[in-house]
């Protein structure tokens, strides 16, 4: 028997009865790479199925590189969501295909995915950086033998404590609602006023919603630091895309297990991926939203799922919430909190920073206790690597260390140039700025006149000194 989101946390406060017990200890068991050897099963067997599907003639609709071009090809994304809230169940349904096809494949029943914790093993798993194993070519290598040889990861990875250390992670984990933890709603930009999406329709999947700090935080981060295909669409076509996802996965299990609930909204929960997905037999299939909402369901659970559950919120809080991100992130929107909106923001350069005055609106009885920014129609260039945000510090630039207290994050960016060919109507970013805002000792919604905005793009090492700018058409301030 599968358990659902309250029998797991059940399970994991210690609440739950034998049969519940029992299901859990049924469940294949995603563990940490940095706990296993490099002969372990789920090893073993991740090595086996990568070489044999490496192995077929990569034109064969179950080739390793046909089951990677589901998520992109070189420079365009094919079915993954980014952007929006369908970011995290799309890949929960990608790496579960890859999973299904690992245990088709070899027979080994309890294979799991690894996953790879960044924000406490900071370099790559050692059993992905050897070019041999055994004598060998190493599978979990890339490039691999008849790959593009330019797709080399950096040799080391740099991954600040600030980007993908364990306070970010806890940072994200404090979003109180999906849209704000794991992207926003969609929203249609192309008709006058903007039309948020309003039914299930398969053409809102691709179109952009409000990009979390999760995705353009520690997920993006990772991708461009590793580079090689993880800095492309076809970031699939390097089996450590696979562990990094898997990782992104149990974040998002985890914000589960620290109380908070999906949300109930139809237009997320009955959304379906039209056969987005493959099986060996070559056979593509759909999956619904709702089919994603619990590991369990699909047969896993994480090996450090019964540390962090609490209490969970109720779901009408949930729905107080839901309302008022909703509110915040929809363009078109005009009631419900207090929001304020920046046009005519100009562009911001690693050779110019950009400094503007934000408008703040008059704090009312409705006013939340966490202000948020929103950039809309942002414009980025394909060499940036990201953009430092800072507040009330006119001054920052390039050099201003992450540790000031004017800090607030980063938007890291992952295939840039494929992502500008997604519409016309540029990116949308949420951050938040209550954090940094309480550093400065204001609590609450700034007062009006009181706030100003710096971002502070970085070049890609390596990339050509052009095309660096990055251009919001407007920012909105909101208390939620």
């Amino acid at each position: 028997m599968m358990v659902g989101t309250a029998s797991a946390l059940a399970v994991a406060s210690g609440l739950a009865g034998s049969k519940g017990a029992s299901a859990q200890q049924n469940l294949r068991v995603r563990r940490n790479i940095a706990n296993m050897s490099l002969d372990d099963p789920d090893l073993v067997a991740y090595r086996s199925f990568v070489e044999q599907m490496r192995g077929r003639n990569q034109s064969n609709a179950t080739s390793w590189i046909k089951f990677a071009d589901i998520h992109g090809g070189s420079f365009s994304f094919n079915h993954c969501q980014h952007g929006n809230w369908y970011f995290l169940p799309w890949h929960r349904a990608y790496l579960d295909m890859y999973e299904k096809a690992v245990i088709a494949m070899t027979g080994y029943t309890r294979f799991a995915m690894p996953y790879w914790d960044w924000s406490t093993q900071r370099t790559y798993p050692p059993a992905f950086t050897a070019p041999l194993y055994k004598g060998k070519p190493n599978p979990l290598f890339s490039p691999f033998a008849g790959d593009d040889m330019r797709q080399v990861r950096k040799p080391a990875p740099n991954l600040p404590t600030a980007e993908t250390g364990l306070d970010k992670v806890r940072g994200v984990l404090n979003a109180t609602i999906l849209e704000n933890f794991g992207g926003g709603r969609p929203f249609d930009e192309s008709v006058t006023p903007p039309q948020a999406q309003n039914n299930l329709s398969p053409a809102w999947l691709g179109r952009r919603g409000a990009i979390s700090e999760l995705e353009s935080g520690p997920h993006n981060y990772v991708h461009d630091e590793v580079n090689g295909y993880m800095g492309f669409p076809a970031a699939a076509r390097d089996p450590l895309f696979f562990l990094h996802h898997a990782n992104v996965d149990r974040i998002w299990e985890n914000w589960i297990l620290q109380g908070h609930v999906n949300t109930t909204d139809p237009l997320w929960l009955d959304m379906v991926f039209p056969n987005h997905f493959l099986r060996l037999d070559g056979q593509r299939y759909s999956v619904r939203v709702d089919k994603l909402r619990r590991p369990a369901d699909l047969g896993y659970k994480y090996d450090d799922s019964r540390v962090t559950a609490r209490a969970t919120r109720s779901q009408t809080q949930a729905n107080a919430d839901e309302t008022r991100f909703k509110a915040l992130f929809n363009p078109a929107a005009t009631t419900v909190i207090p929001r304020a909106r920046t046009g005519n923001i100009g562009a911001a350069k690693p050779s110019a920073p950009l400094s503007t005055v934000l408008s703040v609106p008059s704090a009312s009885a409705s006013s939340g206790n966490r202000v948020f920014a929103v950039l809309r129609g942002t414009r980025v260039g394909i060499n940036l690597h990201s953009v430092r945000v800072f507040i009330n510090l006119p001054t920052a630039g390039p050099r201003t260390p992450t540790t000031d207290p004017h800090y607030v994050t980063s938007i890291n960016f992952f295939g840039n140039k494929a992502h500008q060919s997604m519409g016309s109507h540029g990116h949308c970013y949420s951050v938040e700025l209550t954090s940094a805002l309480k550093k400065l000792g204001q609590n609450g919604l700034p007062r009006p006149g009181s706030l100003t905005l710096q971002l502070v793009p970085m070049q890609r090492a390596g990339s050509p000194a052009t095309d660096l700018a990055f251009v919001p058409e407007m920012i909105d301030i909101g208390a939620v």
